[in-house]
């Protein structure tokens, strides 16, 4: 989400910038040689999300050694719940570290449905060196982030 945010942040700038070298631009045989720039300009940061798929590790070929008849789901719903607590657990360090101060313990309660969704039951945190004020805040803040109610202990 924050790269859509980014990204919607340097089209309106590179907008603006347009605007503004047309504005500046003196008039006449140079009028149509400014636009295009600025028009080449404005293309190249719409189409600049797509140099980053490249980046990524999407392709057949990673797909290629896959066993896509796995027989041991059990074992597959283990290692999605073990990410996702993962994922959950360095989230929350990094929101703790900016409000000052370490959890002490994460205790995280996630099932998967029949549909393979993976569903987030209980957050827990315990934390020894805060205030109350603080707690409230950084569970209000966890909460916006994860999109589910922390329970701060």
């Amino acid at each position: 989400m924050d790269a859509l945010k980014q990204w919607c942040v340097c089209l309106i700038v590179a907008a603006a910038a347009g605007t503004f070298a047309t504005v500046v631009a003196p008039k006449g045989s140079m009028d149509k040689t400014v636009r295009a720039i600025i028009g080449i300009f404005v293309v190249s940061v719409i189409c600049a999300p797509l140099t980053e798929i490249k980046k990524t590790d999407f392709s057949l070929k990673a797909f290629a050694d896959y066993d896509f008849e796995y027989e041991n789901t059990s074992e597959l719903e283990d290692v999605m719940i073990s990410a996702c607590k993962a994922a959950i657990e360095k989230s929350i360090k990094d929101e703790s570290e900016a409000f000052g101060v370490h959890p002490d313990s994460v205790e995280t309660q996630l099932s998967v449905d029949g549909e393979n969704c993976i569903i987030i039951h209980k957050i827990a945190i315990k934390l020894s060196d805060s205030s109350e004020k603080i707690n409230s805040d950084l569970s209000v803040k966890l909460e916006e982030k994860l999109g589910v109610p922390v329970e701060i202990e």
